[in-house]
């Protein structure tokens, strides 16, 4: 009788296990890419973050910078009143951008 409620217990414990290491996986999601386009309107000293449209857009290592042909910039090359279009993931601080490209202003 023993031996059975033993295995009885061990079986509820991988069950529970299962169900709450199951419920986490589902939880995770692939990050969404969002776009848009604006000016930049501030740089910070630091340049880990710019501002557009009253967003900070926080800039990483990973962050690739280019211009609209695809030539690789440096974080330096970033000015304010550039027109720019940021590739990111909205995270807990804010956006994070993947990508920025540098572009020509729209003619109004």
């Amino acid at each position: 009788m023993n031996s059975k409620k033993i295995l009885l217990i061990r079986l509820s414990i991988f069950i529970f296990i299962l169900f709450m290491v199951n419920s986490g996986f589902s939880q995770i999601r692939k990050e969404e890419i969002i776009f848009f386009s604006g000016t930049i309107t501030r740089i910070s000293n630091d340049y880990k973050f710019i501002v557009i449209n009253k967003m900070n857009i926080l800039i990483t290592s990973d962050t690739k910078i280019v211009n609209e042909k695809g030539k690789i910039l440096k974080i330096n090359d970033l000015k304010p009143e550039l027109f720019v279009r940021i590739e990111g993931v909205q995270n807990l601080n804010g956006f994070l951008a993947k990508k920025i490209v540098v572009k020509k202003p729209p003619e109004v």
